[in-house]
């Protein structure tokens, strides 16, 4: 797969080609990959956004941009690419078109149903654990991620999170460690309009280890201090029989003496979602007061 400058050529000559989609400058994720649905939308073979053109009536109109755009631009198509529902073909990079340089994004379509499921909607902890899943799902159905590190799995789902719009800081120091004495890390941080709005934290798991498990349990709860409404625990498991591990654990978690004391647990928002290799379920506490939610979503690493 290579980028044509004869093709490309050819498809700025006219506005009536559905498979180019002409920008001057984005480097915005989610306004990217919105850009690569919209030039995928069609039968033809691949689907081309351009970068440093501006549309007219007939034609595209080569303004050009600087050709150290290249070197900026690379992180956003990633993130951009990672939004979007299954892995896509691509090829970019800067060719010259009536002696002014402009940048291509080269796209292999795809047979799949390809889409961006994510809600803009940032107000609702409902809206923002469906985000959580599609990007969870999104990381399941790409086979990179198979024998990555939680760390680099982390990377991906924070990476979306941020995408669409909330602010993320990932590994932040913060809070007290399992032990009480040092300040550790949190997995994923989540705020919105500056506040603290959901604490993540990951494992990656082979078995129901409840010892590692619990560890974990408790890091959520010492290092949320603002004690939020909801928290995650996003458990990557790779297991044989993925239906008895979900039994295992949603039992275990049901049981465990948390440092906020448990009330109830419930699993029928599973029911909702209804996916055979991605689970959720949450844990209702007693916080001070106040009943906050532990989200528990369980993804099937393939």
């Amino acid at each position: 797969m290579a980028i044509d400058r004869a093709t490309i050529s050819a498809l700025l000559g006219t506005t009536s080609s559905k498979n180019l989609v002409g920008v001057g400058m984005e480097l915005k994720p989610y306004e990217l990959a919105l850009h690569m649905l919209q030039a995928l939308n069609n039968s033809e073979e691949y689907g081309y956004v351009v970068m440093g053109v501006t549309k007219l009536i007939d034609c595209y109109m080569v303004e050009g941009v600087s050709p150290t755009i290249i070197h900026s631009i690379k992180e956003p198509i990633e993130t951009a690419l990672n939004l979007i529902s299954f892995e896509i073909e691509v090829e970019c990079g800067n060719i010259s078109i009536d002696g002014r340089n402009i940048f291509v994004i080269m796209l292999k379509n795809s047979d799949k149903s390809l889409s961006l499921e994510f809600t803009k909607d940032f107000e609702s902890q409902d809206d923002f654990i469906r985000n959580l899943v599609r990007a969870c799902l999104n990381l399941q159905a790409r086979k990179h991620y198979s024998h990555s590190s939680e760390d680099e799995r982390n990377d991906y789902i924070g990476d979306i999170l941020g995408a669409i719009g909330y602010t993320v800081k990932d590994q932040t120091r913060r809070g007290s460690s399992s032990t009480g004495k040092d300040a550790g890390e949190i997995d994923i941080f989540v705020f919105k309009d500056g506040l603290p709005f959901a604490v993540v934290e990951a494992m990656n798991l082979d078995s129901v280890n409840t010892i590692y498990i619990n560890k974990h349990l408790d890091k959520v709860f010492s290092y949320d201090t603002a004690g939020n409404k909801f928290n995650v625990c996003l458990l990557y498991v790779k297991v044989a029989d993925f239906a008895s591990f979900w039994e295992k654990y949603s039992v275990h978690v049901s049981n465990y003496t948390y440092p906020a004391p448990i009330l109830s647990s419930d699993t029928s928002i599973d029911d909702e979602y209804g996916y055979s290799e991605l689970k959720i379920m949450k844990t209702n506490h007693s916080r001070s007061g106040r009943t906050v939610n532990l989200y528990h979503i369980c993804v099937r690493i393939h």
